[in-house]
């Protein structure tokens, strides 16, 4: 894929950023690493499988089953049984852990942060493979994991939808590292069609996918570009089928996924009961909140100081002020075709969420929404910074981190000292 590589011109300009002496850059790295696990170790240890709604339905998978035996919170209640609305992939993710030790050993914190690792790895090999620098790799890498919302999801994956979110993700990141690798269709589709089976907006990156499946060097000759798309179409499409057989044994009909099922209450409820799940009314307030709702503490009353209870904005914080350094994506030097794709599905996928009911709620300084796109805007974004002095977009990196340490770290360690 030479064609198409992320420049790297930045590469013989040497660093532009501020000198740090070594010993202060290894104090700074281990501060954030105890940082970092000081957020994971409590809901490692307290948090079991008991909570998520997927490691009930691996449970259900075992037993034959495809309804849950407890009513849980965002169940769906159909005549009188209950199902987990949300697709199914990330219970099959848990199934080995609940048959080896039951829900209630089922540690899913844990499960995140191995793929977490994974995600890592798969991410630094395909900027690696795009031309990316060296210098640049490491910090991208760090942006993704600890500057967006995906720290938060890997922090409370106990709950159902954050730990979807993992999933998806990691999913996603294998279907665009094997794009760029030997781009093979089969394992492309099969792993947007888990993406998708865990997150449905994820099937937008389909647009992407297939123009870097056929820009693969692997398959030089048109005849085999075509059967190689041929494949990834066949293998995404045989996902998308069980997708459809699984809602029509649960619900008989197939596009029923039994979202309208559950008992929404509050201002969801609300919602639900006046627009439905999709509706043009939901787009200002979600536009508003994606891009220009800043970063919000709100203060206790009567006195509304501290002491006292802090709590963070649960609609989330935009990209703009969150993420940043995002909109280095907007200098990508892509080749038209790949560019034009990644674009495609990442406004795919935007559009899909701003139409829907909720934004994500609940989240802290993020929107977790955007995951289903971030992994191929990431790739941009690495792009991007390379017009850019150094010193610019590592600030920007910096400054997410540290927003996202103050909301996911310092907030709760605050309301910790405060009681």
């Amino acid at each position: 894929m030479a064609e198409d590589t992320l420049r790297s011109p930045g590469d013989a300009q040497g660093t532009n950023g501020l000198p740090l002496s070594s010993p202060l850059k290894k104090a700074a790295l281990l501060l954030l690493v105890i940082i970092v696990l000081g957020t994971l170790w409590p809901n490692i240890r307290n948090s079991a499988g008991e909570g998520n709604l997927y490691a009930h339905l691996a449970q259900a998978f075992l037993d034959g089953r495809l309804d849950i035996r407890e009513r849980l919170h965002d169940v769906a209640i159909h005549h009188g049984r209950y199902y987990v609305p949300f697709p199914p992939f990330p219970a099959l993710v848990l199934l080995p852990f609940v048959a080896l030790g039951g829900v209630v050993n089922t540690r899913p914190v844990m499960i995140s942060l191995a793929l977490s690792v994974l995600n890592a790895l798969v991410l630094s090999r395909t900027l690696n493979r795009l031309g990316s620098s060296s210098r640049i790799t490491p910090w991208i890498v760090a942006a993704f994991l600890l500057g967006t919302g995906y720290w938060l999801c890997v922090t409370v994956s106990a709950s159902v939808w954050f730990f979807a979110h993992v999933v998806s993700v990691t999913c996603l990141f294998l279907a665009i590292g094997e794009c760029f690798g030997k781009g093979r269709g089969p394992l492309v589709g099969l792993f947007l069609g888990a993406a998708a089976l865990s997150r449905q907006s994820t099937v937008f990156a389909l647009p992407f996918l297939a123009m870097a499946l056929w820009k693969n060097q692997h398959h030089a000759d048109r005849k085999s570009r075509v059967l190689n798309q041929a494949w990834f179409l066949t293998c995404s499409g045989l996902c998308l089928g069980v997708f459809l057989i699984y809602n029509w044994s649960r619900f008989g009909d197939m596009f029923d996924t039994g979202y309208s099922y559950i008992r929404f209450s509050g201002f969801q409820g609300e919602r639900m009961a006046r627009y439905g799940l999709f509706h043009p009314i939901y787009v200002p307030f979600n536009l508003i909140n994606l891009f220009l709702q800043g970063f919000h503490i709100q203060f206790s009353p009567p006195t509304y100081l501290w002491p006292g209870r802090i709590w963070m904005d649960p609609f989330g914080t935009s990209l703009t002020f969150a993420s940043p350094f995002v909109f280095l994506s907007l200098l990508a030097e892509w080749r038209a075709p790949l560019k034009q794709a990644a674009w495609l599905s990442i406004g795919s996928t935007l559009i899909f969420s701003l139409f829907f009911c909720n934004n994500g709620w609940v989240q802290w300084n993020a929107h977790r929404f955007t995951l289903d796109f971030l992994p191929i805007l990431i790739l941009l974004v690495a792009s991007g910074a390379q017009r850019v002095r150094e010193i610019w977009w590592k600030a920007a990196i910096v400054y997410s981190i540290g927003l996202n340490i103050l909301a996911i770290f310092g907030i709760p360690l605050l309301n910790k000292i405060g009681r």
